[in-house]
């Protein structure tokens, strides 16, 4: 085994034929290449990083030069208007006096060399100008009173004197002149149009100034032109590169100035036409402007400076556009524009340097490497002959090798090698064999072991769901009756209470085994919530009084502090948020001897979440982020206990506390608030109390009004409209009486049935409103019963309970996909079955006071009316006040409103206290109930 594999790798090695000269070679070459070439590239690469750093840098600092000198310019046509016109204010200067104004104007012109004309024209159309001529002379152009329409220019001598009359213009308006327009227009000093003064081969820039005097009325216009040719001479003074250009134009394209061309206009039949700048002679000005409308749509876009690059006959060409605006209305763009040849040639010229001295250095560095490899390969190829026979699978042949040193020292190793193979190829066989038995039992014990596993895990959900089936049906059977009890008029409130008692024992009882269902359900990862729309403060508020009735009847405060801005209804599972805060308040007041508790919420932020499921046409819901904080006075905890407080079965505190629970509750209220993407947090310390608080993101129920139901505390007695037919089927006698006992005093025809097949027969004899079956029976199932009736026509609209102790969720699904409208629990809860009768019969329910009066919703703000201010209150007998109080010490509100109506009865002077005592209990007021009582207690007493 060992000498065929040895002998398959070599040959394999062989026949890739790789010559161990080139292999030395190849490797040095490539090093050197790779030096020098990558050199080469760095040094080509850093250079043109540099070009483009320098090409920034120039563009940057030739525009800014430019914006600096433009302000320079243009800055003295509006500041030579502005003396001007503080001349006129001051009184220092008169149009009407000709010759002071003439002489004024002169003087001006000769300091300003840059202004060629400037002048004042009237309201009325009176002008007069002043006009620094190509040749040099200075002219005077009039448009005085006698001759508004005219214009006479005159020449001047070398002192500012008029000497003759040169021409007189006919038809003349002053206010068809843009600069007057503009100004008187937008009443403030502006630019206007660049224009060519008559006669003159040159472009101006006028800046009008309008003059108004102390009332504002418009006493003139002063107008002072900029000669363009000043930035088209400053333009060519620039030194940009070697062939670098700069112009400035307008929004519109028409060149203003350019360090190319003499002047930015042409002349058609003596007439200066404006030049624009894609009609330029100059190919990298017309090109330059045809990129930037190409790259930006449209040059009135350009609002801030920007540096392009873009390519003329394959010449990058380094780009920078810079908008220059000024207050008075000046629009235009600066544009400097720099080909890359102007940085590069040089560049090129070292390129081309390094790479010659790259290939110098690659064929210097191949020819030593061949004579470097000869003198190696040669004694190697002679091992490599002797390693051949080896190859051949004679793992006992040894090579000997002379030479050079490391080749002796190779050639021993060669032969160690051989020795050390041939003892591993044997170790490694041996090792294989008994791996490979050691793999096939583990795999056999870990089988076994999954299979002992899987079974004890389906024999513990077995065991639990049987045992809580076999638990739930006498159970029913206990909270059925004691829920029917509680609704008696005859029994005596001590009988009475008995009853409540065992009908709190059997909830306590129920509650019991549904934690350890529930904790079952985690282990298995079968735990799931059921979201609804529900409403939060009676939510809260409710929660509040179960834990209030708890500690008052333990002699300790309790505290609720409910926080402004709470949603009126939220989205959540109401069953099992409802759990975990009373787990957390009733832990809170069984471990607090004195002081107090304080139930606190908190509302932390508002966001917006996903859509709710079955909403995907509405917007999203809002999410609350509320925090819900419970602190209390007790024990407190020590670090050690804070470490197992969530796990199963654990207790903390003394052994009496221990035995008042299973250890359970806070396990699972961790679990819940886990499935609901958050976790309960604490803070205690030994002998000062603790603070257990979590925060959770709840979306805001949809359409949810602000009203909350009312109680059904009330005793129901009937229900209005023909008599309803319901057929039960159940296999255990106990199951049926509790329906039946439920719902004949009401007024309900109810028919039995023990099993499926009696359940069918009954459907075939008669025509059921509402059928209430059992899913696990003997004969026949109710989920086959379920899957006839519903093939049957007349049956297909009936509404179907599915009634079971199971606690699976697949069977309440199965159930549901089976035929039926809803699941109703066991052991049976009386508001739940009364609520699903009044929904899918549509049943109004009557009560015995008040039968016309309907249940209603009432405003959560509203409070229960107070009887006292029109009727005297009269408080009962010490004994019934005594009574009374018990009631309220345990927040039994049913039994309060039942004495109240007994009250009515026994005599009719204590109706007004039975009134009020009653509005207060079915508005939950537990609080003022007790202040009430005790109040007339006292004076009872």
């Amino acid at each position: 085994m060992s000498q065929t594999y040895l002998t398959t790798f070599l040959s394999n090695r062989s026949k890739k034929k790789l010559s161990l000269r080139l292999i030395l070679v190849l490797p040095f070459v490539l090093q050197i290449f790779a030096a020098v070439g990558l050199t080469g590239w760095l040094s080509l690469r850093n250079g043109q990083k540099a070009v483009n750093e320098v090409a920034s840098q120039l563009r940057s600092e030739i525009t800014a030069r430019i914006q600096q000198q433009l302000n320079t310019y243009l800055d003295t046509a509006p500041r030579v208007n502005q003396l001007n016109a503080n001349a006129l204010r001051l009184g220092y200067l008169n149009p009407d006096e000709l010759e002071s104004t003439e002489r004024y104007l002169w003087e001006q012109i000769q300091a300003f060399p840059s202004l060629p004309n400037m002048g004042f024209a009237t309201k009325t159309g009176e002008f007069i100008a002043i006009e620094r001529q190509e040749n040099g002379k200075v002219v005077f152009k009039i448009a005085d009173k006698e001759h508004r329409n005219e214009l006479h220019i005159y020449e001047s001598d070398s002192k500012g004197n008029q000497t003759k009359l040169l021409k007189v213009s006919r038809n003349y308006n002053i206010f068809s002149r843009s600069w007057y327009k503009d100004s008187v227009r937008l009443g403030k000093p502006t630019w206007s149009e660049i224009f060519s003064l008559t006669g003159q081969k040159t472009l101006s820039l006028p800046a009008g100034h309008p003059v108004y005097d102390e009332s504002g009325e418009l006493r003139g216009v002063f107008v002072a032109n900029f000669l363009i040719s000043f930035l088209s001479d400053f333009l060519h003074s620039l030194n940009i590169g070697r062939s670098g250009q700069t112009f400035i134009m307008e929004r519109s394209g028409l060149l203003v100035a350019s360090s190319t061309l003499k002047e930015a206009f042409i002349t058609n039949n003596d007439k200066l036409d404006r030049l624009n700048a894609l009609d330029s002679t100059d190919d990298l000005i017309r090109l330059t402007t045809a990129q930037l409308k190409e790259h930006f749509g449209d040059l009135t876009k350009i609002n801030s400076s920007q540096q392009l690059d873009f390519t003329i006959a394959r010449q990058r060409q380094f780009l920078q556009v810079m908008p220059f605006q000024d207050s008075r209305g000046l629009d235009w763009l600066i544009v400097v524009v720099v080909p890359e040849s102007d940085f590069m040639d040089q560049i090129n010229a070292n390129t081309q340097t390094t790479i010659l001295l790259c290939l110098g250095a690659l064929a210097l560095a191949t020819v030593l490497g061949i004579l470097t490899a000869r003198w190696i390969t040669s004694p190697i190829l002679r091992l490599s002959a002797a390693s051949r026979a080896i190859a051949s699978g004679d793992l006992d042949k040894s090579v000997q090798i002379k030479g050079a040193e490391e080749l002796e020292v190779l050639g021993q190793s060669f032969n160690q090698m051989a020795q050390q193979l041939r003892e591993s190829f044997n170790a490694l066989a041996k090792t294989n064999s008994e791996l490979e038995i050691r793999v096939e039992e583990r795999t056999a014990e870990l089988t076994e072991a999954k299979k002992i596993a899987d079974t004890a895990n389906q024999a513990k959900s077995e065991f639990l769901a049987n045992m809580s089936h076999e638990l739930r049906t006498p159970l029913n059977g206990i909270l059925g009756y004691a829920q029917i009890l509680e609704q008696s008029t005859t029994m005596a409130p001590k009988e009475l209470q008995g009853i409540s008692i065992i009908h709190q024992c059997g909830s306590h009882l129920l509650t019991l085994i549904n934690d350890i269902l529930d904790i079952a359900k985690i282990e298995a990862q079968k735990f799931e919530l059921y979201a609804k729309d529900f409403p939060f403060p009676s939510f809260l508020h409710g929660v509040a009084e179960i834990c209030r009735i708890r500690a008052e009847q333990k002699g300790i405060a309790f505290v609720y502090q409910p926080c402004l801005g709470m949603p009126p209804g939220i989205h959540a599972d109401e069953k099992r948020l409802r759990q975990v805060l009373i787990n957390l308040l009733s832990n809170a007041i069984k471990f607090t001897e004195s002081g107090g508790v304080t139930f606190k919420i908190e509302y932390l932020e508002m966001g917006i979440g996903e859509k709710l499921e079955g909403n995907q046409q509405k917007p999203p819901s809002p999410i609350h982020k509320i925090r819900f904080q419970i602190e209390d006075t007790g024990v407190g905890m020590t670090p050690e206990q804070l470490k197992k407080i969530f796990l199963p079965f654990e207790q903390v505190g003394d052994s009496k506390r221990q035995g008042e629970g299973t250890g359970l509750g806070l396990a699972i209220s961790q679990k819940i608030v886990e499935m609901m993407r958050s976790t309960i947090q604490v803070k205690s310390q030994s002998g000062a109390g603790s603070v257990f608080w979590l925060d959770l993101d709840l979306p805001a129920a949809t359409e949810w009004g602000n009203t909350a139901p009312i109680a059904k505390e009330r005793k129901l007695v009937g229900y209005q409209g023909r008599k309803q037919k319901i057929l039960v089927v159940d296999d255990k006698w106990e199951n049926i009486s509790v329906i039946v006992n439920l719902l004949e005093p009401l007024g309900f025809e109810v028919t039995e049935a023990k099993n499926g097949q009696e359940g069918l027969y009954q459907v075939a004899q008669f025509k059921f409103d509402m059928i209430i079956t059992d899913l696990v029976m003997p004969v026949l199932d109710g989920f086959e019963m379920m899957r006839r009736i519903r093939n049957l026509p007349h049956y297909k609209e009936v509404a179907i309970i599915a009634s079971s102790a199971s606690v699976f969720a697949t069977d309440q699904h199965k159930s549901l996909e089976g035929g039926a409208n809803d699941f109703l629990g066991k052991p049976v809860q009386i508001e739940e079955l009364f609520d699903m009768l009044q929904k899918y019969l549509k049943l109004e329910w009557i009560y015995d006071e008040r039968k016309n009066e309907k249940i209603s919703t009432i405003p959560l703000s509203s409070a229960p009316s107070s009887l006292s201010e029109s009727t005297p209150l009269i408080a009962p007998p010490l004994g019934e006040m005594e009574l009374l109080f018990e009631l309220a010490m345990r927040g039994n509100l049913k039994g309060i409103v039942k004495r109240s109506e007994h009250l009515e009865k026994l005599d009719q002077k204590f109706s007004s206290f039975a009134v009020e005592l009653r509005q207060l209990a079915q508005g939950y007021q537990v609080k003022k109930i007790k202040e009430f009582i005790t109040s007339h207690r006292i004076e009872k007493e």
